[in-house]
């Protein structure tokens, strides 16, 4: 059992006060919420890794194991080194590990491998090998998928539905919460809300979560209007006594009746409608490749011969497991790399933008500021209301975009697009640190995008709302052309 009783937390912003819930059934949770919004700051409350400003934590009978967003393993270079700094003697006991390996589904990983090159999916399983040896009933996952390719995410899927204990999972991904919870805790305008069910369970439970909020609403200010309308008249009496006691008495009925339990109305804290200025004619050449040939290793290519070409109205959705070489291929378009063979010609006035997965496009010494008018050429004076609309308000201006959070950085990079003009958008993972709210606003914007477009992602609900219409995998190191119901029947 876990039991959070008025638990409360501020920085430079209040993120959430009086946070009062309970956990003991073995329950599938899924938490979310705006960037922003102290869902991480929550867990590491229920971990131990950071104290409330109030309230009190209760941990009966649990063994709590996290897993952070982001993790290291600077200690050790090869796999071997880490799994056997497990045990307490690694001659005799690493048959524990090795049942964990096991249940994790890597039971022939290669121990002397370095593990800074293994795929992001198997330093995740590395980490949960950690936690797991402490034999946890509580697993507290932030973020867990946001890296991993659809095998990956299907795998972890299936792990959490199997885990014989309560896990805590914040997530983004509304078919990883579908698949993987029973009950949703939303952190909105600084309280907890909670859902039973899953993620589309909570859609409709949030709507009418909203229409009791502005009925209430609406119920106490026409009471408060009634309650003012009678004061404004009890000081038409003439008689100062009874005047004054009238007066009294409606005000004491304000106070009782709407003053005490006044609640403001709802307000949404997100981006505002999102637009991406550019268009291009559906026949229009954007790029072009023929064969190119490209790899890290002579004996190795990734790519051969391949043949590709994108025109003005194609939404391209770049499908496949991570380490097939889908980046590879758009730093290859964008000239980041060079190809041993082949050529890639554009077309006549292609504008062209790039996010990149580890959001190196961004200059992450530069402050929000600086950064931003560099990019857009808006002027300081106009640069406040766009940041604004952003949630980039006065006092975020000035920090270093290496300071701001992942999903920060992303609204950063929307903030900038959406001042500028470009006919072709290359987006590699670019929601993987989104909240859910900024996802769908982003979606609808890509939706109505005139432009060409060809995105990288994971994230199943995403790529079916904004209108792909080719799918392409790389097979037998050659781009490869997909069915899109074959897609869509295999990605569930």
């Amino acid at each position: 059992m876990i039991k959070l009783e008025h638990i409360s937390k501020t920085y430079h912003e209040t993120l959430f006060e009086d946070i009062t819930v309970l956990f003991g059934n073995k329950e599938k949770i899924g938490l979310i919420g705006l960037n922003g919004c102290g869902k991480t700051t929550l867990l590491k409350i229920i971990a131990g890794i950071e104290k409330a400003d109030s309230g009190h934590v209760e941990v009966v009978n649990e063994v709590i194991a996290y897993l952070p967003q982001e993790y290291q393993f600077d200690e050790y270079d090869l796999v071997g080194e880490f799994l056997e700094a497990l045990v307490d003697d690694p001659f005799t006991q690493m048959y524990k590990v090795e049942r964990i390996l096991r249940i994790l589904g890597i039971p022939d990983i290669d121990h002397y491998q370095d593990i800074h090159t293994l795929s992001p999916g198997q330093k995740m399983k590395l980490k949960l090998t950690e936690l797991l040896m402490k034999e946890p009933t509580v697993l507290l996952l932030d973020e867990p998928t946001n890296h991993l390719d659809i095998h990956g995410i299907l795998w972890f899927e299936d792990f959490v539905t199997r885990f014989n204990g309560i896990t805590i999972t914040i997530s983004h991904d509304r078919a990883v919460l579908n698949n993987t919870t029973d009950l949703i805790l939303e952190i909105d305008n600084r309280s907890l809300l909670i859902f039973e069910g899953n993620y589309d369970d909570y859609l409709i439970g949030k709507e009418q979560w909203l229409q009791e909020c502005d009925k209430q609403y609406k119920a106490q200010e026409r009471k408060r209007k009634k309650i003012e309308q009678l004061i404004e008249n009890v000081r038409k009496i003439r008689n100062s006594k009874k005047r004054g006691n009238a007066t009294r008495a409606a005000k004491t009925r304000l106070n009782r009746e709407v003053t005490l339990n006044e609640r403001n109305q709802y307000k949404e804290r997100s981006i505002q409608k999102l637009t991406l200025f550019g268009e291009m004619h559906r026949k229009k050449k954007v790029v072009a490749v023929k064969s190119l040939s490209f790899g890290y290793m002579k004996s190795k290519n990734l790519f051969e011969d391949v043949e590709f070409s994108i025109n003005g109205n194609d939404k391209i959705w770049f499908h496949g497991q991570n380490g097939i070489g889908k980046t590879t291929f758009i730093k290859l378009l964008t000239g980041q790399l060079v190809s041993q063979n082949g050529v890639i010609s554009w077309g006549e006035n292609i504008q062209w933008t790039y996010f990149s997965q580890n959001q190196s496009h961004l200059d992450m010494n530069a402050t929000v500021a600086e950064f931003f008018m560099e990019q857009t050429k808006i002027s300081f004076e106009k640069s406040f209301g766009t940041l604004e609309r952003f949630l980039f308000p006065k006092e975020l201006r000035n920090y270093a975009i290496k300071t701001l959070s992942p999903g920060q950085r992303a609204r950063l990079s929307f903030a900038i697009f959406s001042c500028s003009s470009y006919n072709f958008l290359i987006l590699d993972e670019p929601t993987n640190h989104l909240d859910i709210r900024t996802k769908e606003i982003i979606e609808e914007a890509l939706s109505e995008f005139k432009g060409s477009m060809l995105i990288i992602s994971h994230d199943r609900y995403f790529v079916q709302n904004i209108g792909i219409n080719r799918v392409i995998t790389i097979e037998h190191r050659n781009i490869v052309e997909k069915d899109m119901l074959h897609i869509e029947t295999t990605t569930p």
